[in-house]
């Protein structure tokens, strides 16, 4: 089964993520054949907007973590190291999430059930969003990383909400407040966001293709001039630069210890705050 497929009606593609059994996070796979598609659409003259869709319970939930990384603790270089080797391998993924935002046409991101991590940069890259009322957009439930979404965010929701949502792990936004904030442009019942998101693309599409691809350039232009593609650039560095900290590499090696939903009850609680007596030895008075 391929881990993206394209249904086209009429002058509308849609990409549709395709790993339902593991609602739709990504992996190499679904990477490499996400970009290839949208590449393919990009000079296809019989396309003039894209629905981006997921397949089964939710639109993603992101990066698929069932295999994470290793590195040799033991080398004495091992934090600079490793934040080259995870800033090469972060830049791939985030060109393919923000892919979006460069692609020539209109993108309607279609998002529904779960829309978690890195696949929230999605709709925050297409040009226009539909969401459900029940849906849930949400930041990691454990502070490993974060230093993609809460800039990229900020453009859509503003500085204030995009700190608190990256500053608070586990935290979200349901359908409705998503669309309040300007995240997405419709928030409806969950059964209807792929019928208003069709409607919505139609609409779109009555407009010469060639003059939407002037349009998106104006409009991204803007962005541009207010720093997002900047933005873009820098996001795989803070996030390399932040997986190298000790805080990162004690959160990790919690979750590695007790596994996710332990973690997750431990970190509720508080665990990852300094006790007394850690803090005192962690300081000094001159």
């Amino acid at each position: 089964m391929s881990a993206v497929r394209t249904e086209q009606h009429g002058v509308v593609a849609e990409v549709v993520l395709n790993r339902p059994e593991k609602l739709n996070a990504f992996n190499d796979d679904l990477f490499d054949a996400y970009e290839r598609t949208l590449a393919d659409l990009a000079t296809d003259d019989s396309v003039s907007v894209v629905i981006v869709r997921g397949e089964g319970r939710a639109f993603s939930v992101g990066w698929d973590v069932g295999k994470q990384p290793s590195a040799d603790r033991e080398d004495s270089g091992y934090h600079q190291r490793i934040a080259h080797a995870d800033w090469l391998r972060l830049r791939p993924q985030l060109r393919a999430f923000t892919a979006v935002f460069e692609f020539p046409k209109p993108v309607v991101a279609a998002v529904h059930g779960f829309c978690m991590g890195g696949a929230t940069l999605i709709p925050n890259c297409s040009d226009l969003a539909v969401v459900g009322n029940d849906t849930k957009i949400g930041w990691p439930v454990l502070p490993i990383g974060g230093g993609m979404l809460g800039p990229v965010s900020s453009y859509a929701i503003g500085s204030k909400k995009a700190r608190e949502l990256s500053y608070t792990a586990g935290s979200f936004m349901m359908g409705p407040e998503a669309a309040q904030r300007g995240f997405a442009n419709y928030s409806v019942p969950e059964q209807d966001v792929l019928s208003k998101a069709r409607e919505l693309a139609y609409e779109v599409s009555k407009t010469p293709r060639d003059m939407l691809e002037i349009k998106k350039r104006a409009a991204n232009d803007v962005l541009n001039r207010q720093g997002f593609r900047d933005t873009l650039e820098v996001c795989a560095t803070w996030d390399a630069l932040i997986h190298t900290s000790a805080g990162n590499e004690h959160m990790s090696q919690t979750l590695a210890e007790l596994g996710i939903k332990a973690a997750r009850q431990w970190y509720a609680e508080g665990g990852s705050i300094p006790q007394p007596a850690e803090a005192a030895a962690g300081s000094s008075i001159d």
